[in-house]
């Protein structure tokens, strides 16, 4: 393989016309330059220059040499430059695979977060619950995965990735607002056995069963819908009861469900799933302010999902 540095100094002494001038300006010895001028020729295996009055010129191979190593040189400083924008924040891309309610409920803030922060940054999001996430960034077709977990569920991650915790997301069970169970003083899970079920996506009804079981009853889960708004919405008109996590209430409260307060239905981990090692800088970033954005959910008390769960213990849950 030739050289490049060597084609540098083949370049100069191209430019320049001598081996002393290019030695001069490279700050090398002559005999130097006149060195690594023969090896680049061993390298080539023909001639590259020769002798003309007190310099010397280019034969046809050194001359087609010096037009590829210019066009390299030009490359490899097009790269630095990208790269040092990169390194820099005024350019580079994140992909990001997400489920929906953390697309809904902390993607576009942290986007705008970094958007302020990293305007030349590109990031592209595709819908994609937990096991599909992961599995893009198996194969290297996304950055940064958003996942949840249950506590009785392993992680997820293994040595090859690196799992970042955004935030704990509690679970809150839903009722129709004029349920007997949405003013019990102590409503356990356990009061549910019987009744009709919705649920959402597959890791979300294995924790529903987990918990049911836990209580002492198989749920019967007449309706599946990764539609969070329709599960409300069956509640609501008192079609069935569900659990739902709070990221996905403050999105939308439906008019006509309670949320008493029974703690078993238990809450998830909300986290990032990276590849283990050095980050790039724009990933990184968005890293940044997702933690940020997560951090920031609103206190207790003061999101849609506490105020409901309070009007349902003072008598003034919302009417069907």
């Amino acid at each position: 393989m030739l050289d490049l540095r060597r084609g540098r100094i083949l370049r100069e002494v191209a430019r320049l016309g001598s081996m002393t001038a290019a030695a001069r300006a490279l700050s090398y010895t002559q005999p130097a330059v006149s060195h690594h001028i023969a090896r680049l020729e061993a390298e080539a295996g023909t001639p590259l220059v020769v002798r003309h009055g007190r310099g010397v010129r280019l034969t046809e191979a050194g001359r087609i040499l010096v037009e590829h190593v210019e066009d390299v040189l030009a490359r490899m400083d097009d790269a630095q430059e990208q790269i040092a924008a990169i390194a820099g924040l005024r350019a580079g891309r994140v992909r990001v695979a997400v489920f929906p309610t953390a697309a809904g409920a902390l993607l576009p803030d942290a986007l705008a977060r970094l958007r302020e922060r990293a305007p030349g940054v590109s990031v592209t999001l595709v819908d994609a619950e937990p096991a599909e996430a992961l599995a893009l960034l198996r194969a290297g077709d996304t950055d940064i995965a958003v996942v949840f977990r249950y506590a009785h569920t392993p992680p997820d991650a293994d040595a090859r990735f690196r799992e970042v915790p955004l935030a704990r997301d509690p679970l809150r069970l839903l009722v129709p607002a004029d349920d007997p169970l949405a003013g019990a003083a102590r409503p356990r899970l356990a009061d549910l056995a019987g009744r009709t079920w919705a649920s959402g996506c597959a890791r979300c009804r294995d924790h529903l069963r987990w918990a049911c079981e836990r209580a002492g009853f198989v749920p019967e889960i007449a309706f599946a819908t990764e539609d969070h708004v329709a599960v409300q919405r069956l509640v609501a008109r008192g079609l069935a009861v569900t659990v739902l996590p709070g990221l996905a209430l403050r999105l939308h409260t439906e008019p006509g469900v309670a949320l008493p307060d029974v703690a078993a239905v238990g809450s998830r981990q909300i986290s990032a799933v990276v590849a283990a090692g050095p980050r790039p800088p724009a990933v990184a970033a968005l890293l940044d302010e997702l933690a940020t954005v997560s951090a920031a959910l609103a206190p207790a008390g003061t999101d849609p999902v506490e105020r409901a769960a309070a009007a349902v213990r003072t008598g003034g849950g919302a009417g069907r």
